[in-house]
């Protein structure tokens, strides 16, 4: 299906010096068929001990593949409150940074995303440090403005939860002016009483909606989804499970009515790792691949593979849960 492989894309991060990880998600995107990546650049990670040359050799080997490429993270000795999710001190150290990476890697990445869920705390402490958004906002149209110079598209970190409220914002401090795209993130049946929660069901009424209820306050730009999953993980079994439901939400965003979607993710999380919310805080972020930690492939790795090759020979069956 030509269509799903110039639309579909895979989400994966990298951690600092995590070579084999990138040389198994490279040898996987191939078999997968897969054209489109989401991956990013700390600038925390770009500024540690042998940070340029971890990167150097992390976008030469993703050469093979169209690169969506997302810059975020203060390094803690730039960043106002010592912490990644806080603004520079000096905001148009952002912009510079984007510049340098534009200048160092322009011809191995094909557009480039401005920060990560900056509405989400965990991302922006905009309760701290940016109530009313003119940080932010006078950070990111100073990226996009040397973006622009260098004919480098750029998308709007990815909205999380998607909030019309926000965007409008956004554009009313100008950020819009400073990019080509909007990205938005959703995690459709992710969400239980009482548990930490990634989406709401009261927001969720299906793609078409979501995209159509974001689409008014986009000042016509295109819209992306650049992340969305679905963990295999039973929150109430406290087990492995919901393997046939992650098809079925692969499925859905598929058919999705926006020009890009990236499924998050290629590759499960390192359980030896701490997530963004600490060390097994939430056990969904440690199942969130198309592929196990260990190599075993899901019945969704299948199904993607067989959406994105289906003019090619038939591959085999997916594997009962």
């Amino acid at each position: 299906m030509a269509e799903a492989r110039d639309s579909m894309g895979i989400c994966q991060w990298f951690h600092y010096q995590d070579y084999r990880s990138v040389e198994r998600a490279i040898e996987l995107m191939h078999d997968l068929g897969i054209r489109h990546l989401r991956t990013g650049i700390s600038w925390a990670d770009y500024h540690r001990p042998q940070g340029r040359a971890w990167y150097d050799w992390q976008m030469q080997a993703l050469s093979d593949f169209e690169i969506l490429l997302s810059i975020w993270h203060t390094p803690p000795s730039l960043a106002e409150g010592n912490c990644c999710a806080s603004p520079p001190r000096r905001l148009l150290d952002y912009a510079d940074f984007v510049a340098q990476v534009i200048d160092q890697y322009g011809d191995q990445f094909s557009y480039l995303e401005l920060w990560n869920e900056p509405n989400n705390l965990y991302k922006w402490r905009f309760d701290v440090f940016d109530p009313d958004w003119a940080k932010f906002a006078e950070m990111v149209r100073a990226a996009g403005q040397h973006a622009r110079r260098r004919e480098m598209p750029t998308v709007l970190g990815g909205m999380m939860p998607v909030d019309h409220r926000w965007l409008q914002r956004m554009e009313d401090q100008g950020v819009l002016e400073a990019v080509e795209i909007v990205a938005i993130h959703s995690f459709p049946m992710m969400w239980w009483e009482n548990q930490p929660c990634w989406d709401q069901p009261q927001h969720w009424h299906g793609w078409d909606e979501k995209i159509e209820y974001i689409s008014s306050e986009t000042a016509e730009r295109s819209i992306w989804v650049t992340e969305t999953g679905l963990a295999t993980w039973d929150v109430q079994e406290q087990r492995e499970g919901r393997l046939q439901m992650q098809v079925q939400m692969l499925r859905a965003a598929m058919a999705a009515p926006a020009e890009r979607v990236y499924w998050y993710s290629l590759i499960d999380l390192d359980p030896s790792r701490e997530a963004i919310e600490g060390f097994h805080v939430d056990e969904n972020e440690y199942h969130l691949g198309l592929v196990r930690w260990d190599g075993t492939k899901k019945p969704a790795w299948y199904a993607m593979r067989q959406l994105l090759r289906s003019d090619r020979p038939a591959v085999a069956a997916v594997p009962h849960s």
